[in-house]
């Protein structure tokens, strides 16, 4: 038998049920939008409604708990931006490679072990099975 409470159970086994004050304030102010103006809104209004509704000694929590979200979604996206310019200068490197390759087989000659291996260094990452 579980000491748990109902509650407690079926937060356990699905915990993305369990909604922080930030989410939980958001999603509340989303559904009187919506329900408010059905033909829609801008995303500015939903923070603008769920801060005007919270309690005033709570909205510079609020506010400096947006900033930090607004600055950890900027560093992933400049990260996965420099991730996606990595990755395209790999592919245009395998291009090369790889006409070189095209190149050297077409014409008959023997492929330089290097060019094979530097072929396959820049192949298996971009195929995500290496890291």
């Amino acid at each position: 038998m579980s000491d748990l409470t109902d509650f407690e159970a079926i937060v356990a086994v699905q915990p993305h049920l369990v909604m922080t004050p930030l989410q939980a304030m958001f999603a509340e102010a989303e559904e009187e939008l919506t329900a408010e103006r059905p033909e829609g809104f801008e995303i500015h209004e939903i923070v603008e409604r769920a801060l005007f509704h919270l309690p005033e000694v709570e909205r510079e929590a609020a506010r400096r708990e947006l900033y930090v979200v607004y600055w950890e979604a900027r560093i992933a996206d400049e990260e996965a931006l420099a991730q996606s310019d990595e990755l395209q200068a790999q592919r245009r490197e395998l291009r090369r490679l790889l006409g070189r390759f095209e190149d050297l087989t077409g014409a008959g000659s023997s492929v330089p072990y290097a060019l094979l291996a530097d072929i396959a260094r820049l192949s298996l990452p971009l195929m995500g099975t290496a890291s």
